[in-house]
């Protein structure tokens, strides 16, 4: 025998007219050899002889990988074996992928998928040896997003409740940042929303963040957290003025939005009330006329709209209205008021 032999085999002249070609080949592939019997009586005789060593498939890349939702990514399959292995796989992709078999023992598994998720697949590679199956994971990734509304209100002294969502895959982790009022927490629920709750003890507009983080990406939604007020009137329920000296009371109160006050019932001429539209209202002027008037103030915002009774006395300042003299008689009863 002449040519190189793959490691392994080996050839034996039995010395009876054969010969034995064996071995366990340690490598693949195609073997260029030639034979040549000889004896006395001719010349010899030699034949050129082709030793094919098949290899069964395998394959060699990794049993999983992660694309990115909407964004392209590719992964290819890689075998050994002889002759060269085609690939095919089985099991459903995620809209935007597909599988191609290359035919020089690849496989490219590629596209933009446009849904997230895990998805159980196979690919098997197949030659005249065999055709093993690797059972295969991809998974798709999507970045997370914050799909709940920026802004929220509770009202003061009563518990209220938001709960923050998000998309993506892996489910997002929440956090926020920022000052919140007193009484309110945030907890991340670990599913892809978190919960800011609690009863507010103080009323006000408060600027926060929530940042939504899984492995694609961490974007921050900025978020506005109203805690309202009931009104309140603060003032006192009564006032007096002179009649016609120029007097004034200021009506005071609390609550957010800054409530708008309005005044019900008859003033006396020369007084009239005017909401300051900054949560206080005046009731002023000269009045005319004497007496004791029961009017009512109520102080509206979005949460509530109570209402004060109130009492404005006018007082009036004393004068002697008879005449300042009188004629009375010796001797006869007289009187005079």
């Amino acid at each position: 025998e002449t040519g190189a032999l793959p490691g392994g085999v080996t050839f034996v002249d039995n010395r009876n007219g054969t010969g034995t070609l064996s071995g366990t080949p340690t490598a693949s592939g195609v073997y260029s050899i030639g034979f040549t019997a000889s004896n006395s009586a001719e010349s010899p005789a030699t034949q050129t002889f082709t030793l094919t060593v098949n290899q069964a498939p395998s394959i060699t890349s990794a049993s999983n990988t992660t694309f990115v939702m909407g964004t392209a990514g590719s992964f290819t399959v890689t075998t050994t074996g002889y002759p060269t292995a085609s690939l095919s796989e089985t099991g459903a992709l995620p809209s935007g992928v597909t599988f191609v078999d290359n035919r020089n023992g690849t496989g490219t598994l590629s596209g933009t998928p446009t849904a997230s998720g895990v998805y159980s697949i196979s690919f098997t590679a197949s030659n005249s040896v065999g055709s093993p199956t690797q059972t295969f994971t991809l998974t798709v990734n999507q970045a997370p997003l914050i799909t709940s509304a920026s802004n929220t209100t509770f009202v003061m002294g009563t518990a209220g409740s938001f709960t923050v969502t998000t998309t993506g895959y892996p489910a997002p982790s929440i956090s926020e940042a920022g000052a919140l009022p007193s009484g309110v927490t945030f907890v991340d629920n670990h599913n892809g929303t978190g919960t800011l709750s609690g009863t507010a003890t103080v009323s006000g507009v408060d600027s926060i963040s929530f940042t939504a983080s899984n492995s694609v990406g961490s974007p921050t939604q900025t978020f506005t957290l109203t805690v309202n007020q009931a009104p309140s009137i603060t003032s006192a329920s009564n006032t007096t003025f002179v009649m016609g000296t120029a007097g004034s009371f200021t009506v005071t109160t609390t609550g957010y939005p800054a409530p708008s006050i309005s005044e019900a019932g008859a003033l006396p001429s020369g007084v009239t009330f005017v909401d300051n539209r900054n949560g206080t209202g005046t009731l002023s002027g000269t009045p005319t006329a004497s007496g004791v008037y029961s009017i009512s103030f109520t102080a509206s915002n979005s949460v509530g709209s109570p209402t004060q009774t109130f009492t404005l006395t006018v007082n009036q300042a004393p004068a002697i209205t008879s005449a300042n003299n009188t004629t009375l008689t010796v001797g006869t009863a007289g009187s005079f008021t």
